[in-house]
């Protein structure tokens, strides 16, 4: 097969990512690119382990005179976002990623790209295979699953590496240095309840009340710019209608996914015959307070209210004051700054889903904190709130915080190396999001070993999804600047 980024600088760097662009590795689908790592650390005389969870560790020596400095962890994820165009044929579980040189850019042809996270494993393979470069003991850590769970990292066999120096590479640009980020937990409410059949059907009516278009978006990254939150509406227009009239709710559902603002939600209720004027009126004058309210963060937004089919089933009016109580209650939207500026997120909720259940009805919050002291009173909250409604609370999948080190002798070092390179002093950023970086550091110091980390990343655009791009020039500078940090490094 004709190479397609054959010239491109740095060469090995370029040579690996093509190399592992025609390997499928969607997520839950790492087998093959983690056979192909073990196979190119074994080709090479170097030390390969392996875990249960397929993350792949490989090890090379100091070079002479690094014996003393301390060990560099390298780390990037092997999965990638699996996503086409319409009309593209492209099968994830076979095909090659058909790469395309697009000006200064690197793209795919109708499909995302994988730069993430497939340049940190080009950056890492095209180190691990220069013989050249001058280093402290490496580890270099390739994780699974980042991308549906960051179970690879989860379920990391940690006594594998050593502590030292981490230097993540998932980071999608480079115009300054990661050194915090987000811890986050999904917080589960269950209404237990069934529906009953509805008395007096023909003295009833129904409504399904349906909200759309509202801009949704990543509920770390953009919940700092206050869109509005399709599940939270939905509640606000149920509390105002209990107001008014009892009813009660047959059908309801919200969001796609815990860490997505909701774009939609929707709810039939059935209500007395001669209430149901009342009510769509009233929730069209909610609608109209609503899209004014949000007019600049979520101009598309659209609130309907309409009559169906009465439902032979619903649940008990009770449940519906449950229903609301928590939709209007759940810890939603930006929380509390980090900065006394106002412009970093430090605590947030997103209501991300409400969906019924052979139980009854869950609704799922995703918590995310820059604090863990925050993050614990949040939690606490829900769990005291839960116990007043009278609902199931769980907390799952709490990852920690990877607090932000104002001391850091490895940021330090990494600012002055960048300095030395391109004349100006970077800035380091904290992000209100997850990295594997936090789950990695828990585990090495669950196991006492101490570990002081930072990210470093290659521009990319539109991740995760078809437009994904890679700017060319930026994966070189990011390699020329990891080569000199690890020749520098003490």
């Amino acid at each position: 097969m004709a190479r397609v980024l054959g010239g491109l600088k740095p060469e090995k760097a370029f040579y690996f990512f093509e190399e592992i662009s025609r390997i499928p590795r969607g997520s839950g689908n790492e087998q093959a690119i983690s056979d192909y790592l073990v196979g190119f650390a074994q080709e090479r005389g170097l030390e390969v382990t392996r875990d249960v969870a397929l993350n792949v560790v490989i090890k090379k020596p100091a070079t002479f005179g690094y014996e003393q400095r301390p060990n560099v962890i390298l780390q990037g994820h092997m999965d990638m976002v699996c996503v086409k165009e319409p009309g593209v044929e492209h099968d994830f579980l076979r095909d090659p990623i058909e790469l395309v040189i697009d000006g200064k850019f690197l793209r795919a042809n109708g499909t995302s790209l994988g730069a993430d996270n497939g340049n940190a494993l080009a950056l890492c393979l095209a180190i691990l295979d220069n013989d050249t470069i001058q280093h402290p003991a490496l580890n270099v850590l390739f994780t699974t699953n980042e991308e549906t769970g960051m179970t690879g990292a989860k379920d990391l066999d940690a006594s594998l590496l050593d502590g030292g120096y981490l230097i993540g590479l998932d980071y999608s640009q480079d115009s300054n240095i990661l050194v915090s980020c987000a811890g986050s937990s999904n917080n589960y409410f269950t209404i237990k309840t069934a529906k009953k059949a509805v008395d007096r059907p023909e003295q009833k009516n129904a409504l399904c009340i349906r909200i759309a278009g509202l801009t949704s978006g990543h509920s770390g990254v953009e919940i700092i710019q206050g869109r509005a939150n399709a599940n939270r509406l939905l509640g606000e227009i149920l509390s105002t209608l209990e107001k008014r009239s009892v009813f009660q709710i047959a059908e309801i559902s919200g969001g796609t996914q815990i860490n997505v603002i909701p774009a939609a939600a929707q709810a039939t209720i059935c209500c007395a015959e001669e209430t149901a004027g009342q009510l769509t009126q009233v929730t069209a004058e909610i609608a109209e307070q609503l899209k004014r309210e949000y007019r600049h963060t979520d101009p598309d937004m659209k609130v309907e209210c309409t009559p169906v089919i009465v439902p032979e089933r619903a649940y008990p009016p009770e449940k519906t004051k449950t229903v609301s109580a928590l939709l209007n209650l759940i810890p939603n939207g930006l929380q509390n700054y980090l900065d006394a500026a106002r412009t970093l997120t430090k605590c947030s909720g997103n209501l991300g889903m409400v969906y019924e259940t052979e139980q009854g009805i869950e609704l799922l919050s995703m918590t995310r904190c820059n604090s863990e002291y925050e993050h614990e009173q949040i939690l606490r909250r829900m769990e005291q709130l839960a116990e007043l409604c009278g609902v199931e609370y769980r907390c799952d999948g709490r990852t920690p915080v990877w607090e932000y080190d104002p001391d850091s002798d490895l940021t330090k070092q990494v600012q002055d190396v960048w300095e030395l390179l391109r004349g100006e002093r970077p800035a380091t950023a904290i992000i209100h999001a997850g990295v594997e970086t936090g789950l990695i550091i828990g585990k090495l110091r669950e196991q006492g070993k101490t570990v002081q980390a930072v990210n470093l990343g290659v521009r990319n655009y539109d991740v995760h999804t078809p437009r994904e791009r890679m700017e060319i020039a930026s994966l070189g500078r990011t390699y020329e600047l990891l080569v000199e940090i690890l020749r520098e490094i003490h």
